[in-house]
Order: C-alpha cells, then sequence, then structure tokens
C-alpha cells in the first residue's frame, strides 16, 4: 500500500509552511504505522511526478494546475483527500454559496468585482455603516492586506479602488457580525471535532450545534479534512469562513489519527468498490 504527501504551496501558507508540513507528515507516520509506504512531494515535484496507481494521495496543495493534475490521480483510481473539487470549493468565489446551500447560518455577504462601478443596489441586505469585511474573492489570505474591514460605502468604494490595484479582480464583501470568534477543527465522518477559543468559554449546545453545521458544511463542500472560524453570540453563532485542511497547529496530534483513520476507512470502502472521494 502506497500514500503520497502533497505538501501546499509556500505562496498560500504564509507563516504557516513548517505547520502546514507537521500536519501532513504526522498522518503520514500515522499511515506507516498502518503498514503503508509513504512518501512527500512539493507541488512543483507533483507536476512532474508520473501518474501511477497510489492508494492514498493526500493532498495540500490549492493551485490550479496541481488541482489539476490531483484530478488526473483521482481518475487513476487514487483516494484523494482531499480532493480537487472539494479544495476548489473552498475558492471564495465558490465557498459562500457553497455554504448558502447548506443551510448553515452565515453572515450576510456579496461577491463583487473590484473594477465595476459601485452599485448600492449591489448591497441589498448588507449594512455598510455598521461595518463590512472586504476579503479577497480568490483564495484564502495570503496576505494581512486581503482582509480589510471598513464602514460606509465611501471607505468600501476605497477598499475596492486598493485591491484592483493589486491586480485582485473580485472581493467578497461580508457583513461584521458581533461576538466571539471561535476557530473549528473536524475530520469527517464522524471522526474528529475540535474548537479553540480564546478567553471565551462555548456552552456544550453551541459546541453541538456548531458541529453538526459544520459537518453538513464539510459535507456540501465535498471536504473530509476542514476547518474554519465562527463568532458566536448568545444567540447562536455565524459560520465567517471555511477551508480545506488546515494546519491543526494546536490539536495536531488528535487530529492527525482522526485523518489517518478517515484515510484508512475510504481506502477500505475504495478497495471494496464503495466510496469514491
Amino acid at each position: 500500500m502506497k500514500a503520497l504527501g502533497v505538501y501546499r504551496e509556500t505562496e498560500f501558507s504564509p507563516g504557516k509552511v513548517a505547520a502546514d508540513a507537521a500536519i501532513l507528515e504526522s498522518v503520514l507516520a500515522e499511515l506507516g504505522a498502518e503498514g503503508f509506504e509513504t512518501e512527500t512531494v512539493d507541488p512543483a515535484g507533483f507536476l512532474d511526478l508520473a501518474i501511477s496507481r497510489y492508494d492514498l494521495v493526500l493532498a495540500m496543495c490549492q493551485g490550479r494546475e496541481a488541482l489539476a493534475r490531483l484530478v488526473m490521480h483521482q481518475h487513476s483510481g487514487s483516494v484523494v483527500v482531499n480532493s480537487a473539487l472539494a479544495i476548489r470549493n473552498c475558492y471564495r468565489d465558490l465557498l459562500s454559496a457553497g455554504l448558502k446551500r447548506s443551510g448553515i447560518p452565515i453572515p450576510p455577504g456579496v461577491l463583487m468585482g473590484t473594477e465595476d462601478s459601485l452599485d448600492r443596489r449591489v448591497l441589498y441586505g448588507l449594512e455598510p455603516e455598521a461595518g463590512l469585511y472586504v476579503k479577497r474573492g480568490d483564495l484564502h489570505a495570503l496576505h494581512d492586506s486581503d482582509v480589510v474591514r471598513v464602514t460606509g460605502v465611501d471607505q468600501l468604494g476605497a477598499a475596492l479602488m486598493a485591491f484592483a490595484a493589486r491586480g485582485i479582480k473580485s472581493v467578497y464583501v461580508q457583513q461584521s457580525v458581533e461576538g466571539s470568534l471561535v476557530k473549528f477543527y473536524g475530520v469527517s465522518g464522524g471522526e474528529y471535532f475540535a474548537t479553540v477559543a480564546d478567553g471565551y468559554h462555548l456552552p456544550d449546545r453551541l459546541k453541538l450545534d456548531l458541529a453538526r453545521a459544520a459537518a453538513t458544511a464539510a459535507d456540501a463542500l465535498g471536504l473530509e479534512t476542514w476547518g474554519g472560524d465562527a463568532v458566536v453570540h448568545e444567540d447562536g453563532f455565524k459560520i465567517i469562513d471555511f477551508n480545506d485542511w488546515p494546519s491543526f497547529s494546536r490539536v495536531r496530534v488528535e487530529a492527525s489519527r482522526a485523518i489517518a483513520r478517515r484515510c484508512l476507512r475510504l481506502h477500505r470502502l475504495g478497495a471494496h468498490g464503495g466510496r469514491t472521494v
């Protein structure tokens, strides 16, 4: 049995290159203990790697060329975690629609072109004076300037111009919501869920509701290993971000075991004609 791990591109891993590598290597170590022959490759090397049958391909890559290559491995019969489609679903231009379709609570938001004229009708349902977050519309934040908070239409217009000047063609404009920030991490199939809420005690009821909502979202996006952010308040929560395969830095030991268990289960299903990922 063979398992291949594909590292994330350094440009998509600002300040977290070592942490991203650590979770991937930790999962592969767990699989190695189960009898898998394991190897790793960076995204550039992955593009040159011959398409051969790996039982498992563990993918943290996010670039378009690497995702296209990932599809080829999937078509060759490999079980891929996460799939190319699931990773692409976490680009911001698709993410909000996927989360909305899953029926989970998210703040109002709209995808906008940075070079389009600012028409207030596009902002229907948003309250600019209550604060908005403007996020680059393709990938997740790669720099501090990729997510900015603005108040009012004038500041929004200035932010759109700033993104356009950097060559970013679209942004996702999301309503700011009040509450406490909670980070969450999960592995599908009920294998794992954890929250990290610095300085805030998350009630058990809300944690259970958040776990259910996050699992529903992950299923809608096609993810097997995932994480995100939620803002929690007295009446509930809003999920404000969701992403494929985070670094799991503060829960790495437990998460790596859970990811390995999930991979083993998917491998067994695939070997017996069950689910393909």
